[in-house]
């Protein structure tokens, strides 16, 4: 009897340890879209035309900034945790976005992220992006090892 007390009073520690570390991670910017990925299924217009605004790769670090292969050499600031002030913003210049998982980029770091043009609509599952701009078909990405 006393051993499994002791073994529930060592474990305890170690599981809310746990299970913060774990909310930390999905709390984390980016929302699971840290590391690098490549381009599988590019995004089209109607027409069949690749989207310029869509990079290859990119890759997203814990600091909150990425890089993209269509900005090479320049490291912009990405959020996904937007303020209700920000979504709206975003969401009345683009009706489409409304109540979508949003990734923002700053081509620019000074530029307001309510006013950024790069606005995405994504998702991630698993090792899988997808990646939405309006007016385009989606393009999605695999995690690179």
């Amino acid at each position: 009897m006393r051993t499994a007390r002791t073994f529930v009073h060592v474990l305890t520690p170690f599981f809310i340890l746990l299970a913060f570390a774990a909310a930390a991670v999905a709390a984390g910017p980016g929302n699971g879209l840290l590391g690098k990925w490549k381009m599988t299924t590019p995004a089209r217009d109607a027409a069949g035309s690749v989207c310029p605004f869509v990079p290859e790769m990119m890759e997203f670090f814990s600091d909150g900034t990425m890089t993209l292969s269509n900005m090479p050499g320049n490291r912009a600031p990405f959020k996904t945790d937007l303020t209700p002030e920000e979504r709206q913003a975003i969401e009345t210049r683009d009706p489409a976005l409304k109540g979508k998982n949003l990734l923002l980029v700053k081509p620019v770091p000074q530029m307001e992220w309510r006013s950024t043009p790069m606005v995405y609509d994504y998702s991630v599952a698993r090792s899988t992006l997808t990646l939405s701009v309006t007016g385009w078909s989606p393009a999605t990405f695999k995690r690179m090892k």
